[in-house]
């Protein structure tokens, strides 16, 4: 299996990612609970059948999920926002700014709650 390249701090200073406009959250005691509209056509003829479909699912992310997507401004690069979870987290480990760059790849890619910027 190949190896993946490790990822230099230039490169970290270059990904920068904003919030995306269309995603709703809430922020209740420094936790982030996405909210998501369930407003396909699908599910709304389903309810229109009785059927229980609520209008909105919510998804709460852990401490350390909800740290870092409050340092998503637009303006932060990655390397900056590891910086700052090692100072929030002091127990967060080598392999942090792998783990920051997994979560922002699959918040950005899969779940669509940022964007890149640069």
């Amino acid at each position: 299996m190949a190896k993946r390249p490790e990822l230099t701090e230039a490169d970290l200073k270059e990904m920068v990612f904003k919030k995306n406009p269309d995603v709703t959250y809430q922020r209740k005691a420094g936790i982030i609970t996405i909210v998501r509209e369930q407003d396909h056509p699908i599910q709304k003829f389903f309810r229109k059948l009785h059927m229980h479909i609520p209008e909105k699912s919510y998804l709460e992310m852990d401490e350390y999920g909800s740290y870092v997507f409050t340092k998503v401004n637009g303006h932060r690069n990655a390397y900056e926002i590891g910086k700052e979870l090692a100072e929030r987290f002091p127990d967060t480990d080598k392999y942090r700014y792998t783990r920051l760059i997994l979560f922002l790849q699959q918040i950005e890619s899969v779940d669509h709650l940022i964007e890149r910027v640069s």
